[in-house]
């Protein structure tokens, strides 16, 4: 967990708290919408991210979950429980480029904890994410998606 949230802090500009803040909101957000326990396993091993879900739980939104879920409890959910994941980073002060960011980094943290198979679900859940997102600039000066 401190890697990631390092990570997170340098790609983002946030500060620690709000970093750790963020991923246990992502993660909260994975492990209620990826089947199969692939975020569980992810959540046990990586030290400190149980403490990140509580403590995410454990914190309001200022009325955001319940705005958007009415808004949404015609259309079904989906993509109103990402707007949901966005509308509580926003809270905490990311911008959608920084959700964006953060995204990549609890998705490559991931990937050296549960694999591939583990990242592309969390990947298939996340898509609109990328396309709220602008591109950004690779390591290589191309263009890229946020995600």
């Amino acid at each position: 967990m401190e890697e990631l949230s390092r990570r997170v802090v340098d790609s983002t500009s946030l500060e620690p708290s709000i970093a750790k803040a963020a991923i246990g909101h992502v993660l909260l957000f994975l492990r209620d919408e990826v089947p199969s326990g692939h975020i569980d396993e992810l959540i046990d091993k990586m030290q400190g991210a149980r403490e990140a879900v509580a403590a995410a739980q454990a914190t309001g939104d200022g009325g955001v979950t319940q705005a958007i879920e009415g808004l949404t409890s015609f259309m079904g959910h989906g993509r109103a429980d990402l707007n949901i994941l966005v509308g509580k980073l926003a809270n905490l002060g990311l911008t959608e480029a920084q959700s964006a960011r953060l995204i990549e980094e609890v998705a490559a943290r991931a990937k050296s904890l549960i694999g591939e198979e583990g990242v592309a679900k969390i990947r298939a859940i996340l898509p609109a994410l990328a396309e709220r997102s602008p591109p950004r600039q690779s390591e290589t000066g191309g263009m890229r998606p946020g995600v």
